[in-house]
């Protein structure tokens, strides 16, 4: 599938995976971002609303925020957005196209 190039804007794209008490870990989707300066401010957002307890379930942040190209209307949904979105597998397949 051939891609235009100029339908495509560059976002910040982090990966996290789910801490389940009793599970163990598995992926959790990622989180998609204008800058890294929101996506540093998401996590921060994610990590203050945490209780001070740690929960049986949890997502958090693995390795480093990549650039990444998605669709315009992905784009527009992370620009609406206070510091970016969530998606899950499913839906993360559609923003590259």
């Amino acid at each position: 599938m051939t891609r235009n190039k100029e339908n495509l804007e560059t976002v910040v794209k982090q990966e996290w995976i789910e801490s389940e008490k009793g599970w163990g870990i598995r992926p959790d989707g990622y989180s998609l971002h204008k800058n890294v300066k929101d996506r540093d401010l998401y996590v921060k957002k994610y990590w203050d609303s945490m209780p001070d307890e740690v929960p049986d379930e949890y997502s958090r942040p693995i390795g480093l925020p990549v650039p990444i190209d998605v669709n315009k209307k992905t784009y527009d949904r992370i620009c609406k957005s206070e510091y970016g979105i969530r998606l899950y597998k499913e839906e993360f397949e559609e923003v590259e196209r």
